[in-house]
């Protein structure tokens, strides 16, 4: 038999015989990324995989129902599931907003939470995931909150939203600002800083955390995300993404790790569209590269195929200045520092590259949703969480491969705004090189 004492953040297992302890293992391990790579793999003294059962007999209890359910059959009926998590003494109450009304698909999401305790929220742009998340909160009767985010940007952004909806002070941990309170907002990077030093008031918050959320939680499959997760004492733990889980099956291990195995809701762009909440966007791939040397390292085919590509980014100027001419507002994409530089002299216009201050980007993004400023070249710090409802086009000038960047960036424009029934989105299917053309066909 298998007897599982399942604790907030590991859960204990015991074993009868060494076959159930084999088969464990062989569920809780998966292979690392490029482990094929790996000298100690090569050599045949690893066996390329990353197993989350200790020798003390403890894994994370974010993975216990995918163990459960996994689990051979005639083991599956004798376990013993010992529940023995400290859950925090909490009046559940219905959320009060502040005078805001949550959609249909938003309330069915913070009910479903509320009851499964922890999981994954899967949920497009444009869904209003911070919304759902605030509701969470409000609806937990304002526990001890940790909200992490992985931009300064997104810092006071949501911490000012969290304010507004709940009306109680909201602490801020980021952007030179260490104030802990009943609901906090973090940014990983100023987190993981206090947690490397051990500070004792990070700690304690920590350890006194009732709900975490995980902004954005495909992050949390990088191994800072997923060690500071694995610090919070939390009950209740969320995750939410447009594009949670990846190819890695290390990563989505350490997703499930930090939260749970469980999808809490999968809320779909075909339901925000067919109610209204989205606009359609409407794509144009635009074919274009002069070939270079088959052998061309990566590196520089990208640096001469995208960022000094002269006749490409002539082709995004044109392709931005009809877009203003019919009053639209456009956003281009860039993950070149050069490449932004470029096109923002290209078109005499402003570039957001990340090394600004927060007033500053904060300031620009605010002209730029409200159109006085038409056109915006921006680093990928755009990818994810800015909120620009009267965004109109989106020029993808960065390719790359990932299909996650790519469903987060097409998911900036498709907010629905006033006057506005369609997004457009620009990307390039580039042909010079190998590699390029690959990506571009990946992002399709």
């Amino acid at each position: 038999m298998l007897r599982f004492y399942a604790e907030n953040i590991y859960t204990k297992v015991e074993v009868s015989t060494k076959q159930e302890e084999t088969i464990l293992r062989s569920l809780l391990s998966v292979y690392a990324d490029g482990y094929k790579y790996s000298k100690a793999f090569k050599k045949g003294k690893w066996n390329g995989k990353v197993c989350f059962l200790t020798k003390k007999g403890y894994f994370p209890t974010g993975l216990l129902p995918y163990v459960v359910k996994k689990l051979p059959l005639f083991l599956r009926h004798n376990i013993e599931l010992n529940d023995i998590r400290k859950k925090p003494q909490i009046n559940k109450t219905k959320p009060n907003l502040n005078g805001l009304t949550l959609r249909d698909y938003q309330e069915r999401c913070v009910v479903k939470a509320c009851a499964k305790q922890r999981g994954v929220i899967w949920a497009p742009p444009g869904s209003g995931k911070t919304e759902i998340a605030i509701a969470i909160i409000a609806a937990l009767n304002i526990p001890n909150t940790l909200y992490i985010v992985h931009q300064r940007d997104l810092l006071l952004q949501t911490a000012e939203r969290i304010q507004k909806r709940l009306g109680v002070q909201v602490g801020v941990i980021g952007d030179r600002v260490f104030q802990i309170n009943t609901v906090t907002v973090a940014t990983i990077q100023s987190l993981w800083t206090k947690l490397k030093s051990k500070d004792p008031q990070t700690l304690s918050m920590l350890s006194n955390t009732n709900l975490l959320v995980l902004d954005e939680c495909h992050h949390a499959s990088a191994n800072t995300w997923y060690k500071i997760a694995m610090k919070t004492e939390a009950y209740y733990r969320f995750g939410l993404s447009a594009t949670p889980f990846q190819p890695s099956s290390l990563r989505n291990f350490r997703l499930y790790a930090a939260t749970a195995a469980v999808i809490v809701d999968k809320i779909s762009e075909q339901e925000l569209l067919e109610k209204g909440y989205l606009c359609k966007p409407v794509i144009k791939m635009i074919r274009v590269g002069k070939p270079l040397p088959p052998r061309t390292p990566y590196q520089v085919a990208y640096e001469h195929g995208i960022v000094k590509n002269s006749l490409r980014n002539t082709i995004i100027a044109d392709e931005a200045q009809k877009l203003v001419r019919e009053g639209k507002s456009v956003l281009i994409l860039v993950q070149n520092i050069e490449h932004g530089k470029i096109l923002s002299e290209l078109l005499n216009t402003t570039f957001l590259s990340g090394e600004e201050s927060t007033s500053v980007r904060k300031e620009i993004t605010k002209k730029f949703s409200s159109k006085q400023i038409k056109t915006l070249v921006a680093t990928t710090i755009f990818d994810e969480g800015i909120d620009m409802p009267r965004l109109d086009a989106v020029i993808l000038a960065a390719g790359g491969k990932s299909p996650i960047r790519c469903i987060q960036r097409i998911g900036r424009s498709m907010r629905v705004a006033q006057n506005k029934n369609h997004a457009v989105i620009i990307d390039f299917y580039d042909t010079s090189h190998k590699h390029l053309t690959r990506h571009s066909a990946e992002r399709l």
